[in-house]
Formats: structure tokens, sequence, C-alpha cells
């Protein structure tokens, strides 16, 4: 028995290991072709991501060519041609607008974003009109830019005389009179602006959009969603549009004023015609504007201003009161400044969210409101680092 044992034994081991060989060989080739399959996705994702990083521009490219269409379709008064590029990218002019007589025919432009310390400014431009003998037209807001813009050619000359503007329609001023202009603003936070404007139309109500929406009757969340467009409004305002309604007296947007008028021509545009639009003017902004500043940022803003325009701005006397940057900061907040154990007291937990500032920040479809006007904001503190390091440097070397 035990031989025949030993030839059973000499017989079937080879089988099972080769019968064994066998069968996994189907499962390793399996394996094997999984993971080179595997290879080949992730080796294409790596190329994918290998082109979108060195070669970016072509998205860019693609972003710039849709923002050409539609500039050509719907807003073909964009671009703008009579303006100054940044004074400090400009080595060669960087110090010209210093030199005595240079700053006699200039004209300068502030445009002015609400909550943004925008009075101080105009209050020192006050000043500077005052002292200098320039001339300043009135406040441009909607009204006031629409009248400008449909003065007749007799009123060009007059207009030419004119040698400081400023307001929240301020931008383009210069395309009727067909020369450069020093434009320059001061930009803040978007959703900072919109608690700061919200907590102002409650107080005061002076700004036009507090008419628009009554924020005493909404919750914050509700009210910057409906007011996100307001910087981007002020960029893409046209006078024609209102004109082409005055003509029309039978249309029912005649009885809007003209600034709202043209927010429901800018709240017809999509997500992305409206992302196309802001990266249009984020790339523009070294180009049309003169000096940038930051709220976040204000004394070195105005030493700046001071630097590339050559006039006083971080000192400015007045006879008004002027609520400084930092006042304007705090009041940003004053609406939201409830303790714990008041938020937990309240019932309703919407209101509780809709009130709580961190979270609004993060809220999604404020988030998507506030896009357009966020890209157009990061662009300008990229250029106000740039600005303020160029500035450093030249202080340094003197």
């Amino acid at each position: 028995m035990s031989n025949t044992t030993l030839a059973l034994s000499i017989i079937l081991v080879p089988c099972i290991v080769f019968g064994s060989i066998i069968w996994l060989l189907p499962w390793k080739k399996t394996n094997f072709q999984k993971d080179v399959e595997e290879d080949l996705r992730v080796g294409e994702a790596m190329n994918v991501l290998k082109i979108s990083h060195s070669d970016g521009y072509i998205l860019k490219r693609k972003q710039a060519e849709e923002a050409e269409k539609l500039l050509r379709t719907k807003l073909a008064w964009l671009p703008r041609n009579f303006t100054v590029p940044n004074i400090f990218l400009q080595s060669d002019k960087q110090s010209v607008f210093m030199q005595e007589g240079k700053k006699d025919n200039r004209t300068l432009v502030f445009v002015h974003h609400p909550r943004a310390a925008g009075g101080h400014v105009i209050n020192c431009l006050n000043n500077l009109s005052y002292t200098k003998n320039m001339a300043m037209s009135p406040v441009m807001n909607s009204k006031t830019r629409l009248l400008w813009d449909a003065g007749n050619p007799d009123t060009v000359t007059f207009q030419n005389r004119i040698g400081i503007h400023r307001g929240g329609y301020a931008f383009g001023v210069c395309e009727k009179l067909q020369r450069n202009c020093h434009y320059f603003t001061m930009f803040r936070d978007p959703f900072d602006t919109m608690v700061s404007l919200y907590q102002h139309c409650l107080d005061i109500g002076t700004h036009e959009y507090c008419s628009l929406l009554k924020s005493k009757f909404v919750s914050l969340r509700d009210w910057i969603i409906e007011n996100s467009g307001l910087l981007l409004n002020q960029f893409l305002y046209s006078s024609h549009i209102c004109l082409a309604h005055r003509i029309d007296s039978s249309t029912e947007t005649l009885k809007y004023p003209c600034w709202h008028r043209q927010k429901m021509e800018n709240d017809r545009l999509t997500d992305k015609e409206k992302e196309n639009v802001a990266n249009y003017i984020a790339r523009n902004l070294r180009r049309w504007f003169s000096v940038i500043g930051v709220f976040e940022k204000c004394d070195e803003s105005m030493a700046m201003f001071e630097h590339a325009l050559g006039e006083t701005f971080s000192k400015c006397s007045s006879n008004r009161n002027v609520r400084s940057f930092q006042e304007e900061t705090m009041m940003t907040n004053k609406a939201h400044l409830l303790s714990n154990e008041d938020r937990l007291s309240e019932d309703d937990d919407s209101e509780e969210y809709e009130d709580d500032i961190d979270m609004l920040r993060d809220d999604f479809y404020v988030q998507r409101a506030l896009s357009p006007s966020n890209t157009i904001y990061a662009e300008a503190k990229r250029v106000f680092n740039i600005q303020r390091q160029i500035l450093y440097n030249k202080l340094n070397n003197n």
C-alpha cells in the first residue's frame, strides 16, 4: 500500500501544482490588464494636469475669446480707450506727473465704490478743487452721468475744462471728452461691502440701492444675493440704455431710475457671461486705472495715491465729519454683534443662520452671487500688492 500511495503522490502533486498555475494564469492576466489600464488612465490624467499647469493660458485664452464675443454682441461700450495705465507699472512715466507743469493739464477721475472710504478721498478732491482752482463736476450718480453723456457738441468745450470727476458712475466719463484721464479707485472685499451697505441702509438709507430692496424687510442673505451685482453694474453702466428707454415712453421700465434699468439689463446676463465680463474687467484694471487702492490697506492706499497723482490724500482738513475707514470697518458688523447667548435664545434657526456673518460668507448662493465681484477684487488686490512693492523699493532706494 505504501508503494501505491507513493506512486499516486508522485502523479497527483505535479498535477495539482501545474493545475493551480494554469488556473491562476487568467486571474494574473486579468489583474495585470487592470493594472495596465489603470496606469494608462493615471497617465492620461497626469498629462491633462501637466497641460493645464504648463499651458493654463489656453483656458484663459478661451475665456478671453468668449468675453470678446460677449462685448461685441451685448456690451460694446465697455472697452475704455481714454485712460492712463497704472503709473507704478510704467517706469518711464513713474515720476512724470510729479514734475512742475505736468499736473495742470490732466483730468482726475475717482470711481467711488460704496463703503470703501470713498468719502475721505472725495473730501480730499474737494479741497484740491478749492485750493488749486480746479473745476469739478457734480458727483457722478446715475442722473448726473445721464446728463453728462446727453450733452451736445457745444458743451464739450465746457466739459473739457473740468479737471476733477468723482462718483459711483464716473467710470467712462472721459470717453465723451476723448482725452486720457487718470482713473483711480478704492476696492473693498465684496462681502464686507454688502454687509456694510446693508447696515447703512438700515441706519440712514441714502444710497440708491437702499430704495431697491428695503433692508429692514428682508434678511441680510437675501439682500446680498439681490444686490450682489453692484460692483459689476458700476463698470457696465451706460447711459445709452436709459436714453433708449426715454425715446420709447410706452415702456414700463420708465418708472424705474436709470441705474435700476441698467441693473435689470445686467441681471439678464447668465452666470457664465457675468464671470467672463468680470475676467475681462480684471484683466484690464492695470490699463484702465492709474493707481488702485484697497480699503483694508487704507493708509498705504493714500500714500500710493499721493505718489502716483502728486496730490495730498493722507491728510485732508474738513469742516464736516467724515467717518474714518476704521469706524467704517467697525460698522460693517454692527448689526451682527450678538452674543452666543442671544443667538441661542432665538427660536427661529433660519433667522439665526441668516444673521451669522461667518456662515453667510461661506453660503453657496452668496458665494455664487458675489463670484464676479470677487474675481475683480482678487485682481485688484494683486495689482495693489505689486504697487506696494514697487513703492517700497523706490522709497528704500532714495
